[in-house]
């Protein structure tokens, strides 16, 4: 079942499954756009499960302190409404993510609905304009003294205060880089302000990645590490079982007679099953398979096989 709306996306699984939620980033450029949405179905087919997924975006560049068209006109009422969703898909677990701004609105919702892990890149810990100015750290200062001129007050802002405010047990799983956005902001990544505030709290665990500025996630993705680490963080899969072009799980050989079944005409389904038949975990088949359909080797091994046959 799919329900559309203009910033709600609710993509519900048949039977009991976990749920996912997700929040946009802010692009300043573009219309904010849903979070995660391809990506979460590939990690339902590493897994082999369904999710149920909710996708979330605030095109006001809010940082989901205010309603969300087709939830509710504030944020108490799209709350109310959302955990009226979350009751009725009755999932086995809750699971909030998100980078940036969607990272704030994870770790936000994530704390009002009892979320049982949240999931975030690069995300500020508070929206308070003080800080910001204390920080010199200017790059959403604008946002955040518009937000302070509409009402909000720094306290209901700050994720931290939130969350040790919180009577449940906090399973958090942060990401920063450490380079700097902009040379001219200085050499520090000003996010790790926030990492050292979040880091105080009971349930936190912070991941700080040397070679990456305010997207960690995009320099995972481009090292092709991106599955694996949302896997770890989201389902406790261990990341060696992962196979990954950085970290094989299968030798070339096994790879050789993937690809070799492939282009004779054997489905992905027959190969997985000759896989699984050899012992070899679930996520390391689907990831290998995943990994080699995406190889540009054997994508123009496939083109070439395909024009021979004609």
């Amino acid at each position: 079942m799919t329900v559309s709306e203009p910033d709600v996306l609710i993509e519900a699984a048949e039977g009991p499954a976990p749920l996912i939620i997700t929040f946009g980033f802010a692009q300043w450029n573009a219309p904010v756009a849903f979070d995660f949405v391809g990506r979460l179905r590939k990690l339902e087919f590493l897994l082999g499960q369904s999710f149920h997924r909710i996708h979330l975006r605030d095109r006001s560049l809010s940082w989901y302190l205010h309603g969300l068209p087709g939830l509710g006109s504030n944020l108490l009422r799209t709350l109310d409404a959302l955990a009226s969703q979350v009751r009725a898909l009755a999932p086995t677990r809750v699971l909030t993510l998100g980078q940036s701004m969607g990272g704030y609105g994870a770790i936000l919702y994530g704390l009002a609905l009892g979320a049982d892990r949240i999931v975030a890149f690069g995300a500020l810990s508070t929206m308070d304009p003080a800080v910001a100015r204390a920080q010199a750290d200017p790059r959403w200062l604008s946002v955040m003294e518009r937000l302070q001129a509409e009402g909000i007050r720094p306290e209901r802002s700050d994720l931290v205060t939130l969350a040790a405010a919180s009577a449940r047990p906090l399973d958090l799983r942060l990401h920063y880089g450490e380079q700097p956005d902009f040379p001219e902001q200085g050499p520090a990544n000003l996010d790790l302000f926030h990492a050292e505030r979040f880091a105080s709290l009971p349930g936190c665990r912070i991941h700080r990645h040397a070679q990456a500025n305010h997207a960690p996630s995009l320099l995972l993705q481009a090292q092709g590490q991106l599955d694996a680490v949302l896997l770890r963080d989201l389902f406790d899969v261990d990341p060696g079982l992962v196979h990954q072009r950085r970290q094989p799980v299968l030798s070339d050989p096994q790879l050789q007679a993937m690809a070799g079944q492939l282009l004779r005409g054997a489905s992905a389904e027959a190969v997985l099953e000759s896989l699984l038949e050899q012992g070899l975990a679930p996520v390391s088949a689907r990831s290998a398979l995943a990994v080699l359909q995406r190889d540009p080797v054997f994508l123009a091994a496939t083109q070439h096989w395909s024009e021979q046959r004609r």
